[in-house]
């Protein structure tokens, strides 16, 4: 199950002036979402949608708007010798959700510019190494609730540190 991103009052905009989620992390666990989520943040759309970003206070606006879910697995030891690289990896699943009855075309089109932004071989800097996006991110089919779809875009990603 993803993790959950709270409901509360966002400034229906997606942008987080704070940068909340942006505090110099100071281990690998954070500085990985922190890297992800500030490229999901440098995303431009047109027009913008908001964003939920994961345990930031938000609420859904009645309009389209991207739901963001940070989602590691586990590390696997690459090396025997203590203090090797490990390898890191997870999913950043951005999710794309519309009012229902209104056609595919535009939520698909909004998928595939996330699609793009982490494309294949993106490399996200970090200290100690970097976040590299393995290959391009996945769309699935819409889901559709009652007054909505939803459409998940699954970004892969990997780090060697």
């Amino acid at each position: 199950m993803a993790p959950d991103c709270r409901e509360g009052h966002g400034d229906g905009q997606g942008s987080i002036s704070s940068k909340e989620w942006m505090m110099a992390a100071t281990t690998i666990e954070g500085r990985i979402p922190e890297a992800l989520l500030a490229h999901m943040a440098a995303l431009v759309l047109s027009p913008a949608l908001p964003v939920a970003y994961p345990d930031i206070a938000f609420t859904p606006p009645a309009g389209p708007y991207l739901r963001v879910y940070f989602i590691p697995n586990g590390t696997e030891r690459l090396f025997i010798g203590n203090g090797e690289p490990n390898l890191h990896q997870g999913i950043l699943q951005v999710t794309v959700v519309f009012p229902a009855g209104k056609g595919a075309v535009k939520p698909n089109d909004v998928a595939g510019a996330i699609a793009n932004h982490f494309g294949e071989g993106t490399k996200l800097a970090i200290t100690g190494g970097f976040v590299r996006i393995d290959k391009r991110p996945s769309i699935a089919p819409a889901m559709q609730d009652t007054d909505r779809i939803q459409i998940p875009v699954s970004i892969n990603w990997i780090a060697y540190i």
